[in-house]
C-alpha cells in the first residue's frame, strides 16, 4: 500500500496465517521507499531501467504527505475517496513524533523514517498477536528503507531485523561472513 503501510489489519493477516501451517516459520520484510539522486537530492531520480524519461518521486504518498505538513494546511480527517492517504497520514502522525513540534517542518527524509517507524510498530504488533494463537512459529522480521538511486540502482537500508521465538522478540544478528550462522538475541540458539 501507499508508503508501504501495512493496512491489512488483523483481518487480513489472520486469513494469511490461516492458511499456512500451524508450526511454520515466517519471514517478512516491510519496507518503505524513497530516491536519492545522482546529486544527492531527495525526494526524486531517473528510473531509466523502467524506460521512464523524467524523474519520478519516491514515495510520491510520502512526498505529498510532506508538502501537505510544509503547507500548515494538514488535514487528518478521514477521506472514503482517499483512503489509504487518509490512514498513512493518520497512521504515522499517531505513531510517531513527527509532528510533535509544531515549529518544525520535517523533510521528505524524515517523513521517510517515521513511515519505517510506523511500520515496524505495525508489523511487531501483529506478530506477536499471530504468535499468541500459533505458540511454535517462528518469525523473521526485516523493515527499513528501499533506496532508488541514480542509473537504475537500488539499495535496501536495514533497519531493524529480529526473530520472534515463543512468544519473545529479540535482534536478529546478521554477519558479513558468509560462513557464520545467523545468531538470534543471547536468549535462543543459532538459527
Amino acid at each position: 500500500s501507499l508508503g508501504g503501510m501495512l493496512f491489512c489489519g488483523e483481518t487480513g493477516f489472520a486469513a494469511a496465517h490461516h492458511h499456512a501451517p500451524s508450526n511454520g516459520f515466517f519471514v517478512y520484510y516491510c519496507f518503505t521507499h524513497i530516491a536519492i539522486d545522482h546529486e544527492g537530492n531527495v525526494g526524486a531520480v531517473y528510473r531509466t531501467r523502467s524506460g521512464m524519461n523524467e524523474k519520478t518521486t519516491a514515495c510520491g504518498a510520502l512526498a505529498a504527505f510532506t508538502n501537505e505538513i510544509a503547507s500548515k494546511k494538514l488535514n487528518l480527517a478521514f477521506n472514503e475517496d482517499d483512503i489509504e492517504m487518509s490512514m498513512l497520514k493518520k497512521h504515522i502522525a499517531k505513531k510517531t513524533n513527527l509532528l510533535a513540534d509544531p515549529e518544525s517542518t520535517p523533510d521528505l527524509f524524515k517523513v521517510t523514517m517515521a513511515a519505517y517507524e510506523t511500520i515496524t510498530i505495525d508489523l511487531e504488533r501483529h506478530v506477536k498477536h499471530d504468535a499468541e494463537k500459533f505458540k511454535d512459529r517462528q518469525y523473521a522480521l526485516f523493515t527499513g528503507v528501499q533506496i532508488h538511486g541514480p542509473n537504475g540502482t537500488d539499495y535496501c537500508w536495514l533497519g531493524k531485523a529480529s526473530l520472534l521465538i515463543k512468544g519473545e522478540l529479540s535482534p536478529l544478528v546478521l554477519s558479513a561472513n558468509p560462513t557464520s550462522q545467523v545468531q538470534a538475541g543471547p536468549s535462543t540458539k543459532s538459527h
